[in-house]
């Protein structure tokens, strides 16, 4: 039987050259920055900020041909008339009689992905479409272009933010996490799992 010591010397943050606080920095955003937190971080702010409850996120941000963040789903009638945090954004500049005339025809809006691709122009917003006056046809399709404009601008927003959670950390935020977590990585950057080490005292 034999018995086998590793010794490993261990950095801190401050310690590493400029190559390997770029992996250190790059290992960490791999190990702590997941997809599933991402994403629930978007769908909690379709729900608290918009009050919008059946919309869901996709993406892919890996700086290719065709990638990008959509979101799939509906908004359906209550979300869209009876929700003051998103009939307002929904309904802009439609008056109360014209709104009132159209309410019993528009029950949702539907999020439709068509496209093997993941920006937010692959998805399809429709509404089921009934026999109406020219009149209503225009209010209806004003209150579907008001949301169009708010898709494409949250989508925009949160691909931004998806590209920075991602692959970008500062200096400062990074030096603060690893003294706040002590931190410990190799020369070259890798971070150590320092439960599988024994420190050894001098």
């Amino acid at each position: 039987m034999k018995t086998l010591v590793r010794n490993i010397t261990a950095y801190q943050y401050d310690e590493l050259e400029v190559d390997a606080k770029e992996k250190a920095q790059q290992s960490y955003l791999e190990k702590d920055h997941l997809p599933e937190f991402f994403s629930e971080d978007l769908e909690n702010e379709l729900r608290e900020r918009f009050g919008l409850n059946n919309l869901q996120t996709c993406y892919s941000l890996t700086d290719c041909q065709g990638d990008g963040l959509y979101l799939y789903g509906k908004i359906n009638y209550p979300e869209l008339f009876d929700n003051e945090k998103f009939r307002k954004i929904a309904l802009k500049g439609i008056h109360h009689r014209q709104i009132q005339s159209v309410n019993d025809k528009l029950q949702e809006i539907v999020f439709i992905h068509r496209s093997r691709y993941s920006y937010a122009g692959t998805v399809s917003i429709e509404w089921q479409e009934c026999e109406l006056s020219d009149k209503k046809e225009a209010i209806i399709n004003k209150i579907i272009g008001n949301v169009k404009s708010w898709y494409f601008s949250f989508c925009d927003k949160w691909e931004k933010k998806g590209y920075d959670y991602f692959y970008n950390i500062s200096e400062s935020n990074m030096r603060e996490i690893c003294n706040e977590e002590k931190c410990f990585f190799t020369q070259d950057g890798y971070l150590i799992d320092t439960n599988e080490y024994k420190e050894v005292t001098a």
